[in-house]
């Protein structure tokens, strides 16, 4: 993190909760190093891990981890309802759109978006570019990708479909965001997959889970209902399973970062 000290507060509940029991049960031995952490499967958010608990005696890492944890069970955050559409004038749910910009006007870091349907978008998506070029925010798109009918050169289908989709919901230029597919798209027949996913991750503080395509009947005219989750816990957790994807080769990169 740039300028600012990373904390535990940006390591998800359930990987504290293993490293608590793995010094504890001497799995992990202190003083605990990146090399360590690494072996024992820690991948995301080492540098805050190393922070909090490096130069600690097994003791004094246990109360670390546990206050961490115990801080968790007092902070009970509380989803926010997010909807698009028509609703009672007493309702009290925030509009999609709204929610949208306001994540992407206050990125300073990492953006993760997966939407299963982008057409039209860059009244949604321009907030989002001003953030990468006023902040240098890393963004990456998981984007759906129709399964081929039969067998085709990939480069010309891939360029088809997401090249399409930069010039139509993306058409600002630089930076533009990291594209992402699913491989088996590329492959003909059943069974069948879609990136079907509709969510935002920002800065892995954030999230918000939302019926909504990336669309502007979505955004504006359908009724869609979502739920925007404050915690970084959460919010790392679910950003990690994408990285994963791209970890575990899963999901491949659209555009010049395919050949390196």
């Amino acid at each position: 993190m740039i300028g600012q000290r990373a904390t535990l507060k940006q390591v998800s509940t359930s990987v504290i909760e293993q490293l608590r029991d793995a010094v504890a049960g001497g799995a992990l031995k202190p003083p605990l190093d990146r090399a360590a952490l690494v072996g024992f499967g820690v991948r995301h958010q080492l540098e805050a891990i190393e922070q909090a608990l490096a130069g600690h005696k097994s003791a004094a890492c246990l109360t670390v981890l546990d206050v961490s944890l115990a801080e968790r069970e007092d902070r009970k955050p509380t989803p926010e309802l997010v909807w698009t559409g028509p609703e009672a004038p007493a309702g009290m749910a925030r509009d999609t759109a709204v929610v949208l910009r306001n994540l992407f006007e206050g990125a300073r870091e990492s953006v993760i978006l997966g939407g299963y349907s982008f057409t039209h978008a860059r009244d949604v998506l321009a907030p989002l570019h001003r953030s990468m070029c006023e902040h240098a925010v890393d963004a990456r798109f998981f984007v759906h990708v129709p399964q081929v009918e039969t067998r085709s050169a990939p480069d010309e289908y891939l360029e088809r479909h997401l090249g399409g989709f930069l010039s139509e919901s993306w058409p600002f230029g630089e930076p533009r965001p990291r594209i992402y597919y699913d491989k088996r798209s590329l492959i003909p027949g059943p069974p069948y997959s879609s990136l079907h996913a509709k969510c935002v991750v920002v800065d892995g503080a954030r999230a918000l889970v939302s019926s909504a395509n990336f669309t502007q009947r979505a955004q504006e005219q359908n009724i869609e209902v979502g739920v925007l989750i404050d915690d970084a816990s959460f919010a790392t957790f679910l950003a990690g399973q994408w990285l994963r994807l791209i970890e575990t080769g899963i999901v491949g990169e659209f555009g010049p970062a395919r050949s390196r």
